[in-house]
């Protein structure tokens, strides 16, 4: 059986993957792009892009992913005492923020063939079965549709294949690929909307923080002039402790959004997903292998959003890495300082994340957190670009007067 030699083997061809092969393959490297699916394919997800992805993404050279669609940057809050409130997203750095709403099917294709025509392999439609540490690099062994394995080496194996990371299995040696305590569960679905409320002039991102969902929150995302996407997603730990039924709270939340006339119709295509959080990010780096994405938990626990870490993993594992890959020690020392980089940079969003987490456990402490998302648009970068929940924020929420409102509140 033939070996073929790349510098980098990515394996999983989402977001992380492949801004993972399309930055590694810009600078010269050699990659192999591995998928078990051909694209385009589905993923669940609430198909928001946030700011912090749009920003590095056009950082990268890739802004002809958002062509056809319209920014987005308002966000509309339905609190728990069914206050209105419509703020504009913070802005990052001084710069303005909007995000977009796009498919998965179109956004993650896209990202896909924008790493192919940087010179990166197409391996799609190939498992991943198992890998051998080597000397001087790893053996990957896939199969095909076909049945047929191929063997590939590679210098450094980049576990981007998501939640369910076999990777991540195999580097650690868990059967389980997280901590339920460390993971949410979200389930999407489309539905018709009425017009002008999805129109490109007056789309908002739309979250419902209701009595009835708390600690969940639901979601309604413009994907066109005629359809959203809408879902609730939450705790985990907190569904399994309460019983709660997924596809129940789903409904009722259609239900409301349909009492408000922001959609219409059934809901279609429904599917759910797990969300590892950060909170439980295992260890990034191995010898001559990492992990980014949803594989290393990189997913925000406020609003399940994991793009913007996904993208920003990607690119900063790619812009440590030598110019060559065949010295271990540079490897090794390239691999840790973007392990330590990645978790300075994130390391006060992460201990927020284990404030947050706490807080969305509790009927009352959620709707603290909620109050202070509408009161205090500054909050909103906590779920959408990489900002800590601060104390200060704290106390604004549990002050009886708050900080001035950003937006009209309705």
């Amino acid at each position: 059986m033939a070996h073929e030699l790349f510098d980098i083997a990515v394996v999983g061809a989402g977001p992380a993957g492949a801004v993972a092969a399309y930055a590694a393959a810009r600078r010269g490297f050699s990659v192999a792009l591995i998928d078990r699916h051909t694209f385009p394919r589905d993923k669940a997800c609430g198909d928001g892009i946030g700011p912090g992805a749009v920003r590095l993404a056009q950082q990268l050279g890739l802004s002809e992913l958002f062509s056809g669609y319209a920014p987005i940057d308002t966000v509309t809050i339905f609190g728990p005492r069914g206050t209105r409130t419509e703020n504009a997203i913070p802005t990052i750095g001084g710069e303005p923020a909007t995000g977009y709403v796009i498919p998965r099917l179109e956004f993650d294709n896209r990202l896909f063939r924008a790493a192919i025509a940087a010179g990166a392999d197409d391996l799609s439609g190939t498992r991943f079965l198992e890998m051998t540490p080597c000397a001087g690099h790893r053996r990957v062994v896939l199969r095909d549709r076909s049945g047929d394995r191929r063997v590939v080496d590679a210098r450094l194996v980049v576990g981007a294949d998501g939640a369910y990371s076999l990777v991540r299995r195999a580097l650690t040696g868990r059967q389980e690929p997280y901590r339920s305590r460390h993971a949410g569960l979200a389930i999407r679905a489309y539905a018709r909307s009425p017009t002008p409320w999805a129109s490109a002039a007056t789309a908002s991102l739309m979250l419902e923080f209701s009595r009835d969902l708390l600690p969940w929150y639901g979601w309604v995302f413009p994907v066109g002039e005629h359809q959203v996407n809408i879902g609730v997603g939450g705790s985990l730990g907190t569904l399994r402790e309460r019983g709660a039924d997924l596809p129940k709270l789903l409904d009722a939340h259609a239900d409301a959004m349909r009492a408000r006339g922001v959609i219409c119709g059934e809901l279609r295509q429904r599917r759910a997903h797990h969300l590892p959080h950060v909170a439980g990010m295992p260890r990034l780096v191995y010898p001559r292998a990492a992990l980014i994405g949803d594989a290393a938990s990189m997913i925000n626990p406020v609003s399940g959003e994991g793009i913007a870490y996904a993208v920003t993993a990607a690119a900063q594992l790619v812009r440590a890495l030598p110019a060559r890959l065949e010295d271990d020690s540079a490897v090794a020392d390239a691999l840790a300082l973007f392990e330590r980089e990645f978790r300075a940079r994130h390391r006060r969003q992460i201990a927020s994340s284990r404030v947050i987490i706490t807080l969305m456990k509790s009927r009352v402490l959620s709707a603290v957190l909620v109050r202070a998302m509408q009161r205090d648009p500054t909050v909103l970068s906590v779920l959408f670009d990489f900002g800590p929940f601060t104390a200060s924020m704290a106390l604004r929420a549990l002050s009886p007067w708050g900080s001035p409102a950003a937006a009209a509140t309705r």
